[in-house]
């Protein structure tokens, strides 16, 4: 992993940083109004606020890379070069499970869990990921590889969660 991947994935203009009109007083609705500070301004003009505009794909190609490798050497990697001593680097740490699903377990019956759901019992899915920790083998795989991974107990309809 890069050294400088964090500043790939946060380095980029904030959205509706220059979405509010110049502060003057001819454009408030409030004829009595003789002073308007900027902050009161910009919440009064604007229709939205500003947020953040994180530029993922450098991560996303790295995760692509390393399919088919243990999870476990993947994440000491990152964790190598995204240390919790800044709060920019653990802020990119933590959008790693949005990507990756990596928290499957295995039920009592063998089925695949997700935060004590069946994964596809009733048609029911999660939000869509990148890739997925299969849970035999621990090595990061395509998401679309995970449907054909399941068992067949979870395909089933009946009993457990969902």
């Amino acid at each position: 992993m890069r050294d400088d991947m964090f500043k790939l994935l946060v380095e980029r203009p904030r959205w509706g940083a220059g979405h509010a009109q110049a502060a003057k007083l001819k454009r408030t609705y409030d004829q009595d109004i003789k002073y308007i500070g900027l902050k009161r301004h910009a919440w009064i003009a604007s229709p939205y606020t500003k947020s953040l505009n994180e530029n993922f794909a450098p991560l996303i190609r790295f995760l692509r890379s390393r399919r088919g490798q243990s999870w476990g050497n993947i994440f000491s990697e990152i964790c190598a070069g995204l240390d919790t001593g800044s709060t920019v680097k653990m802020h990119v740490r933590q959008h790693i499970e949005d990507f990756v699903l990596t928290r499957i377990s295995v039920g009592r019956d063998g089925e695949w869990m997700f935060e004590g759901e069946v994964l596809e019992r009733n048609g029911s899915w999660f939000r869509q990921r990148k890739f997925f920790v299969d849970p035999e083998d621990g090595l990061l795989k395509d998401y679309a590889q995970l449907r054909d991974r399941l068992p067949s107990v979870n395909r089933s309809r009946k009993g457990g969660a969902r």
